[in-house]
């Protein structure tokens, strides 16, 4: 034995998932790449999230809660669906750890004068919008 082995490095326990069982629901920030929305890039490499080439100071939560809502196709996501893609946990009916990630994203990208926003649907969830055109992508 040479005593060298493989280390392998994962942002959470979804990306683990997707690895070693192939796990169909594994988070869009577990892939390779970057996806663009206008002038939002979400480069899941750096792991880092950019309105018109500023990047954005999020947290991990907030970052993962914009790479769902932008993921393909663009979409309502339930605050069920949220939970478990972003937290990787049953859904216990409160939605208000989604909601606060939501509140301080909203307020991020408010402050970078993005035009994309992060919409209610009331009593379901959560979509990304256009917010110049006041329209969904």
């Amino acid at each position: 034995m040479s005593g060298h082995g493989v280390v392998l490095m994962f942002p959470d326990l979804q990306a683990v998932r997707a690895v070693l069982f192939g796990d169909p629901t594994a988070s869009a920030t577990s892939g390779a790449g970057a996806v663009a929305l206008g002038r939002l890039v979400l480069d899941q490499q750096r792991q880092q999230v950019s309105w018109a080439g500023r990047v954005l100071p999020l947290t991990r939560l907030e970052r993962d809660v914009l790479a769902a809502l932008a993921s393909p196709p663009l979409r309502v996501w339930t605050y069920q669906q949220l939970y478990e893609q972003v937290w990787g946990a049953d859904y216990l009916d409160d939605a208000s750890a989604v909601r606060s990630t939501v509140k301080r994203l909203r307020a991020k990208l408010r402050e970078a004068n993005a035009t994309v926003a992060v919409e209610s649907a009331r009593g379901v969830g959560y979509s990304l919008v256009d917010a110049s055109s006041h329209g969904r992508y």
